[in-house]
């Protein structure tokens, strides 16, 4: 994903592959000298616990690398 077309997925909702909401993407991190998106940042919903999730959460956000992404269309959907 391009820089440009990140900054399109802050405030995305995040779904699994099953259609459950996950939360809303806050923020990414980006590669600098290439402008690739390398990790989602996700804001949680407030009723699912980070420790029962494949993905590290730091800092009250999930951190979702890029490579689970399914696709993206009117929101993030993920692989699995």
């Amino acid at each position: 994903m391009a820089a440009t077309f990140g900054r399109e997925l802050v405030g995305m909702a995040v779904l699994d592959a099953r259609g459950d909401r996950l939360g809303d993407v806050a923020d990414l991190v980006i590669e600098l000298l290439s402008g690739d998106v390398l990790t989602l940042l996700v804001d949680l919903e407030s009723d699912l616990d980070p420790d029962k999730l494949p993905w590290p959460f730091e800092g009250g956000l999930l951190l979702l690398p890029v490579d689970e992404v399914e696709r993206v269309a009117a929101q993030v959907i993920l692989k699995r």
